[in-house]
């Protein structure tokens, strides 16, 4: 029974289903999220949250006796272990002051449609099997922001003093470059220099 179980639950209806439910529940948030359709429609939308609460529990329960006797090796695998924290965690005694919280619960059960398609699991995964790589490229990034820095405060300093003046100051000004954060101010003040460019 449990290996035909397993197979139910790995079918592609099955998961089909619950991306259906898990996309109902985001636009159940996103529609509670409406003072005024909250008002009105309230009890029609915390009765669907808790049919589709009541779904993702009946999911996960499916899913622990398919892997019975072995029920550990559930936990093996880190979305399940996301699934079931998500789904436990919304049974957690919540007081009127912990609204929040629960809300915030309820936002991040959108987030098990990651673990749900396969696409969407792989590159995630893959994100995460990059992390030690990124920060050798956050070394050379910061290696190359300096060396710019410094040349930008050599050659800048006099003509544009307010974004140029000192190394942290020109780090500053290529982040925001960098980041597009008004940097055409920048640019027509190295054009035209501080005393023509609305500084004096």
């Amino acid at each position: 029974m449990q290996k035909q179980l397993k197979i139910f639950t790995e079918s592609k209806q099955f998961q089909m289903f619950f991306i259906g439910i898990i996309l109902l529940s985001g636009v159940v948030v996103g529609l509670d999220s409406y003072p005024e359709i909250s008002e009105e429609y309230g009890t029609i939308l915390h009765s669907l949250d808790s049919i589709i609460l009541g779904l993702f529990v009946f999911e996960i329960v499916l899913k622990l006796i398919s892997f019975t006797p072995r029920v550990h090796d559930f936990f093996k695998d880190g979305w399940n272990m996301f699934d079931f924290i998500i789904v436990s965690a919304c049974f957690l005694p919540f007081d009127g002051q912990s609204v929040i919280v629960l809300r915030l619960l309820r936002v991040l059960r959108v987030v098990r449609l990651v673990g749900t398609i396969q696409e969407l699991k792989l590159i995630v995964n893959t994100l995460l099997k990059s992390i030690p790589s990124l920060g050798y490229i956050g070394v050379l990034l910061f290696i190359l922001f300096y060396i710019y820095a410094c040349l930008g405060t050599f050659l800048f300093r006099e003509n544009d003093p307010i974004h140029f003046e000192s190394l942290h100051i020109s780090l500053l000004s290529l982040f925001r470059v960098a980041t597009l954060e008004d940097w055409t101010d920048i640019m027509y003040t190295a054009i035209y220099g501080c005393q023509n460019y609305g500084y004096s």
